[in-house]
Formats: C-alpha cells, sequence, structure tokens
C-alpha cells in the first residue's frame, strides 16, 4: 500500500489530510498548506483527535493549527505604512504583468 493510499484509508478527514494528500500526488502546495501538511503527518494524521501537539521546539509550532496561539498572518501597518503602500499600489494600477 502506497503512502497515498494510506494517508487516503486511515487519516482524519480534515483540510490537512486534503493538502498532504495533494503534495503526495505531486502538486504544488502553499507555504500554508506546506506547514498543515506537515503537522497532519506528524501528528499521525490526527489519529488521537486534533490536539496541539505541545512540541514547541519544531519551527513550525507557532503555525500548528490546534495550537491555542498559533501566530497569524496579520501585518499591523503604521499610518507612514499605510500611505506607502497605497502610493504604491496605485502606480501599479493598470500595469499588466507578462
Amino acid at each position: 500500500m502506497t503512502r497515498y493510499e494510506e494517508v487516503e484509508k486511515y487519516g482524519i478527514g480534515t483540510k490537512d489530510k486534503k493538502y498532504l494528500l495533494k503534495h503526495l500526488s505531486g502538486d504544488n502546495l502553499t507555504p500554508m498548506q506546506t506547514i498543515y501538511a506537515k503537522c497532519y503527518e506528524c501528528m499521525g494524521c490526527y489519529a488521537d483527535g486534533k490536539i496541539d501537539c505541545e512540541i514547541s521546539d519544531c519551527p513550525n509550532y507557532p503555525f500548528m493549527p490546534y495550537n491555542p496561539n498559533r501566530r497569524t498572518n496579520k501585518r499591523v501597518l503604521t499610518k507612514e505604512q499605510r500611505k506607502d503602500l497605497g502610493v504604491r499600489f496605485k502606480k501599479n494600477v493598470g500595469v499588466k504583468s507578462k
């Protein structure tokens, strides 16, 4: 039985399972999908349930889906940064990429 078939048959159904299966089939993942897929695999496909792994030494732990203190990807911008971002956005509006 291949790893793909094992995960498909025995893994608990979550979006993280979908990301791992996507990886195993050779598709590209976003960075967050990669982290979620790795957490899913590391936690034994959540065989013990969807819980926090509590492995704080893991570089992915701040992003672990069930970490109660997980890091979000929200940026906090100052007024000056917002203004600069607006200027750059207006400058690039209408510019088509090749």
